[in-house]
């Protein structure tokens, strides 16, 4: 049963025919360093696919929307989808991701799904989540895995080390989660993370 209060954890969230969409359609976006968590000194690279001058990229966020959907038993309406890339010495800063024009009415989650390849302990890049009782959370950037969790947690994606001669890339994936609407039943391979 889906619990706003839970960190999500899924391994192996895209199919070799979902992923080799996904890196399609992100080639067709171009990177500009505009992205910031909260204070703007501390800019790092993004691509947007949902406020961008190209347009919404409804493929991608209809697969991710979807499979959501089912992991979790839940409906959702797509708030904002975008790509962050960090480089060593960009570090993000603690931030929760309600916004303003959020409704109070609603519950709102975000999904930080890796997208590199590849990638080891000693590269860094993990992301920091606090929960509601202030206990932290350490998700290691692992390839093709996504986490989801409340967007009222604080949060933060820690830049790579020294060590890695790429970007951190992740896709950020807010939504609003839509009352009485639980249609699917859990799959097995989402788990919680304590």
């Amino acid at each position: 049963m889906f619990d706003i209060n839970q960190i999500y954890k899924i391994d192996s969230f895209l199919n070799e025919t979902e992923l080799a969409g996904f890196h399609y359609f992100c080639g067709h976006y171009i990177w500009e360093l505009n992205g910031f968590s909260i204070n703007t000194d501390k800019m790092f690279w993004k691509k947007d696919f949902w406020e961008s001058n190209l347009g919404k990229c409804e493929p991608m966020e209809n697969t991710f929307k979807t499979k959501i959907e089912i992991l979790l038993s839940i409906k959702i309406k797509t708030e904002k989808l975008y790509l962050n890339g960090q480089a060593h010495g960009q570090c993000g800063s603690i931030h929760s991701d309600v916004l303003e024009d959020f409704d109070p009415e609603y519950n709102y989650m975000t999904a930080v799904y890796y997208v590199n390849k590849t990638w080891s302990p000693e590269l860094g890049g993990f992301t920091v989540i606090v929960d509601k009782l202030d206990n932290m959370h350490i998700v290691y950037p692992k390839p093709n895995s996504i986490v989801i969790f409340n967007s009222r947690f604080a949060h933060v994606g820690l830049e790579p080390t020294i060590h890695c001669k790429d970007q951190r890339v992740t896709l950020a994936y807010k939504f609003k989660v839509l009352k009485n609407e639980n249609l699917y039943s859990c799959e097995s391979k989402c788990y919680t993370i304590k």
